[in-house]
C-alpha cells in the first residue's frame, strides 16, 4: 500500500509541476512572443513603408533559440527589390524610425536594433523589444560586445 501511496503521490507532483510551468513559465513566454512578433512585424511593415514598399521579409529568426528563451529577440532578413540601394541612406531611414516608433509611446516598451549587417544582397537586422529585464541585459550585452 505504501508503495502505491508514493506512485500516486509522485505522479500527482509531476502533474502539479507541469500545470504550474505551464501557467507561470510556457504560457508568458509564448504571450511575450506574441507581442514581440506583432510589435516587431508593424515596424518593419512601416520601415518597408518608408521605403516605399521595396523590403520583402526572406526570413524572421527568434533569436531566443540561441541566446535563452526570455530573450525578446528576433533577427529579420530582408530582401531588397532593388538591385542597388545605399546602406547609408537604410541605416539612417531605421534609426530615425526608431526614435519615432518609440516616441510614439504606441508601444509600451521600446526597440531597439541589435545587429545590423548586409551579406550576400541580404540585409540582417536584429531587433530587441525591451519587454523584460532579460532582454533589456542582452541589449546590454550585445553593447558591451561591439566596443
Amino acid at each position: 500500500m505504501l508503495i502505491f501511496e508514493m506512485i500516486v503521490g509522485f505522479i500527482t507532483a509531476i502533474i502539479i509541476y507541469n500545470v504550474i510551468h505551464h501557467f507561470f513559465i510556457t504560457r508568458p513566454i509564448d504571450i511575450g512572443n506574441k507581442e514581440t512578433i506583432n510589435v516587431l512585424d508593424d515596424f518593419i511593415y512601416h520601415l518597408n513603408d518608408n521605403l516605399d514598399n521595396t523590403l520583402n521579409i526572406v526570413e524572421r529568426n527568434n533569436n531566443s533559440v540561441v541566446w535563452g528563451r526570455n530573450i525578446y529577440d528576433y533577427e529579420y532578413i530582408l530582401k531588397y527589390t532593388h538591385n542597388h540601394f545605399n546602406e547609408e541612406h537604410l541605416r539612417i531611414n531605421i534609426n530615425s524610425l526608431i526614435k519615432t516608433f518609440n516616441n510614439s509611446k504606441k508601444f509600451n516598451h521600446d526597440v531597439i536594433v541589435t545587429d545590423f549587417f548586409i551579406r550576400d544582397g541580404l540585409i540582417h537586422i536584429d531587433l530587441a523589444y525591451l519587454l523584460n529585464s532579460a532582454t533589456y541585459e542582452y541589449v546590454l550585452d550585445m553593447k558591451k560586445l561591439d566596443k
